[in-house]
């Protein structure tokens, strides 16, 4: 299931989101999901060195790490460059990964030879550091011919959280052992390859990430030829923010991040910026805070609530799927969970407050609830093609039927007449068939075969086919 980007109440909430969303939509037309995933990647990968969000004994990291599997030619390569170029101008590094070898992720010795003897000298691999890394072509994880089994293990250790012994990556070579901790964030892309939802299911990297799938029909790619092929020359549509205004968020955000982090620990400024890097994580970790001492984020008393909440939504569609399904789908609850407080504390954090609140939560479950909800839709239309045909039959004709009870409108131009506001179509399908407004919305686009759309202002507005009008 996809919305409009600024149908989320996050995106309508903060206008860097979405001016954030204004410019990725330029460089990587119609795929809002992804550009949403991109700032808060982009976000948790400059905090990921100073904000730990306690866990009882253990504690989660602000990174997002993204799998995003979608046809080719759709925009997801080229949107890179423009994450790329955000991730420089805030002082972060981005890394591509193409092929190469265990020592090219985490490192090696290199040797070299002296009056003395051999002397050794550490190499750095991709994995080691605080940087941004990007599999463009993210198949080749799944050809466990060309990515051995241990470099799988490599990256799902470097998605365990920062400053745990979990995270340090470890290889024993004939030249001696190699430890580093990761401060990576992963975005990963791909065209669906043959065999992709067995992949997804059976490996424990998936479990780990934001996992995002999205088919494109004949009908998106010919909408955004259409787009494309008038740009030359074209007078270019003006952003609700400037470019610099969102480096600016970035970079105050750590700024003040920083400086919250010293005041509470009573450091220095100028010790910090001397430190070791593990000597921060010593500092970093004593200012999480807990119910008696408030840190550096705390929650207020709407938290839990919404939590509860947004887990219960959670698993509604979990016990409503396949159930020869259900049990492997649900090794993706904890990751969900995860995501959902690690993308609330970016909301507070993007509204420059330090208490997490029930609102902040239910933002982020609105996205997340979709993001699980697509998962699952397409992980059960992959085992049920050609099932359910009496179901699909009912949905048609329930669709036809709340159209029909729809007002109508016409336009004065080629569009022409028949046409109903999509909120009010969801609005009597949901009614009909006693459907939330996530499962509509779902429901929608499972059938949007069935439908041609249009935008007039704000509004969207459908109408059947015509194959669909008797």
């Amino acid at each position: 299931m996809v919305k409009h980007y600024a149908e989320y109440e996050a995106v309508e909430r903060y206008p860097i989101l979405r001016g954030y969303l204004d410019h990725f939509r330029k460089v990587s037309k119609d795929n809002d999901i992804p550009g949403l995933l991109s700032f808060f990647a982009v976000q948790g990968q400059l905090m990921a060195p100073y904000v730990r969000i306690p866990m009882d004994d253990i504690h989660l990291d602000p990174r997002v790490h993204v799998f995003w599997i979608q046809s080719s030619r759709t925009g997801k390569s080229v949107s890179w460059g423009f994450i790329a170029k955000v991730l420089r101008d805030v002082g972060l590094l981005p890394e591509i990964y193409t092929e190469g070898t265990d020592a090219g992720l985490i490192g090696g010795w290199e040797r070299v030879e002296t009056d003395e003897g051999v002397e050794l000298t550490p190499t750095e691999g991709l994995l080691s550091g605080h940087k941004m890394l990007n599999f463009d072509e993210g198949s080749i994880l799944l050809k466990p011919g060309k990515f051995s089994q241990n470099t799988v293990l490599y990256l799902q250790t470097a998605c365990n959280a920062i400053g745990s012994e979990e995270n340090i990556l470890k290889k024993h070579t004939k030249d001696g052992p190699i430890e580093l901790e990761s401060m990576v964030s992963l975005w990963i892309t791909t065209y669906p390859p043959q065999g992709v939802k067995e992949y997804v299911l059976n490996k424990g990297i998936f479990q780990r990430v934001l996992l995002f799938w999205r088919d494109w029909t004949v009908d998106m790619r010919q909408r955004i030829s259409e787009e494309r092929v008038v740009l030359p020359w074209a007078k270019q549509d003006k952003t609700s923010v400037d470019y610099s205004d969102i480096v600016d968020h970035f970079t105050e955000l750590e700024e003040e991040v920083i400086e919250r982090t010293c005041s509470l620990s009573s450091t220095i400024r100028s010790e910090w910026d001397e430190m070791e890097r593990m000597d921060r994580e010593d500092i970093v970790q004593s200012v999480m805070g807990n119910v008696e001492k408030p840190g550096l984020l705390s929650k207020d008393d709407t938290f839990d609530g919404a939590m509860l909440s947004a887990v219960d939504d959670y698993y509604t569609i979990l016990r409503n799927m396949d159930p020869k399904l259900m049990q492997v789908v649900s090794s993706f609850m904890p990751a969900i969970e995860n995501y959902t407080i690690v993308l609330a504390v970016h909301l507070a954090m993007l509204e420059r407050v330090w208490v997490v609140n029930g609102n902040h939560v239910q933002m982020a479950e609105e996205i997340l609830y979709d993001l699980f909800q697509n998962l699952i839709l397409w992980l059960e239309d992959e085992v049920q093609v050609g099932a359910k045909a009496g179901e699909r039959r009912a949905r048609e004709a329930a669709w036809k039927e709340s159209i029909a009870r729809c007002e109508t409108f016409d336009f004065d131009d080629r569009r022409g007449f028949g046409w109903a506001r999509k909120s009010q179509l969801l609005e009597f399908y949901g009614r009909s068939r006693n459907v939330g407004r996530n499962t509509r919305f779902a429901h929608f686009d499972k059938a949007n075969y069935m439908f041609d759309s249009t935008r007039e202002g704000a509004a969207i507005y459908c109408r059947l086919k015509e194959d669909y009008q008797t």
